[in-house]
Parts: C-alpha cells; sequence; structure tokens
C-alpha cells in the first residue's frame, strides 16, 4: 500500500489525509521532511526551546492538525506557513493557511517589491497595471487615477465628491481590491 501512495500527488494524498488515512499522512510528510528540516535548522537557535527533539515533534503535531483543517493548494508553501507561525509564536494556535485569493495577492505584492529594484519587471508590472485599470468601470478607475497617480488628498477627494471619509475610503479599498482581481485575472485569460 505505501508504494502505491507514494505514486500520488500532493492532492490526492492531502484528501486521503483529510479522511483520517494515517499512511498517506505518512507520505506526504516524508516526501517534505528534507525541506521541514531545511527551513527550520536556521531557527532552531532563536527558538524558545532549542531542542530539535522538541521542535520538530511539535512542528509535524501542528502539520498534521491543519492538514484535517484547511485547504492546502501547495504542500511546500503550506509547510513554510505553519513553520513560521509556529518560530513566531510557539504558543499559538495554527496560523490561518491563507486562501487561493489571499496568496496571489501575496504574490503580486512580492512583485511589486521585486519591480523597486528590476526595471524590466517594472515594466512589466505598468503595462499590466495599466491593461487592468483599462478594463475597470469609469468611477473606480477615475478615484484609483486621482488618489495614487495624481495624488490627490482625501480631504481633496471627499470635497469633490461630496463624501465622507469613511465612505470614500471604503469605495477607495473595494476599487483596489477589484483593480487586483483583474489583475490576476491576466494571468488566466
Amino acid at each position: 500500500m505505501h508504494q502505491q501512495l507514494t505514486n500520488l500527488s500532493d492532492k490526492d494524498l492531502i484528501s486521503r489525509a483529510r479522511k483520517a488515512d494515517r499512511e498517506a499522512e505518512g507520505v506526504l510528510m516524508d516526501r517534505y521532511s528534507h525541506l521541514l528540516v531545511a527551513i527550520t535548522l536556521p531557527y532552531l537557535k532563536k527558538a524558545p526551546n532549542p531542542d530539535p527533539n522538541v521542535v520538530f515533534p511539535s512542528l509535524l503535531q501542528r502539520l498534521s492538525a491543519s492538514l484535517k483543517t484547511q485547504t492546502i493548494y501547495k504542500a511546500n508553501e503550506w509547510i513554510l506557513h505553519v513553520q513560521k507561525g509556529y518560530f513566531s509564536n510557539p504558543d499559538k494556535n495554527i496560523p490561518f493557511y491563507p486562501s487561493r485569493d489571499g496568496r496571489d495577492l501575496l504574490h503580486i505584492e512580492n512583485k511589486v517589491e521585486k519591480a523597486g529594484t528590476n526595471i524590466i519587471d517594472r515594466q512589466d508590472l505598468a503595462v499590466r497595471l495599466e491593461q487592468a485599470l483599462q478594463r475597470m468601470n469609469a468611477d473606480d478607475r477615475d478615484l484609483i487615477t486621482q488618489f495614487y497617480i495624481d495624488n490627490k488628498s482625501f480631504a481633496d477627494l471627499t470635497a469633490a465628491k461630496g463624501l465622507t471619509r469613511e465612505k470614500l475610503r471604503n469605495q477607495l479599498k473595494a476599487a483596489k481590491g477589484k483593480l487586483a482581481k483583474l489583475y490576476m485575472n491576466q494571468g488566466y485569460v
């Protein structure tokens, strides 16, 4: 049975492990044990209890519990997320693994950070953002353009639009979310 499980994809192993198949969980953990050790060893010195005989079983328990309750798209990202959560606050429960949309937004943020130092990435980002901005409705596009490109303040925008500061803030937040979704969806079109 173990040999058959090793031939399954991560997705299939995760699915079986969620149904209390301990052997499938073991195969998945074995598959990524090298990653868990590699990313954990540098943090051991900083851990409240740097004993590997305490840290690794605790991490494995968190991973096992998380496996049964959270949606996991990429096993290596999930392991890294649980490991970082453990070392940032070992007494806290398992941190929530972000949804696909949440991870996509984090990916965009990383692209923006990288674009700050790479001119080719910056140009690509600008072109894709402009394309996404053009697909937005006129009101949202106008709001984003005025605030981020024309650098108008909240006071200027609230006076021009006749809105309260809170309502304007909510509209801007919604418009940014729409822009982010349009930007992300460009990769899928």
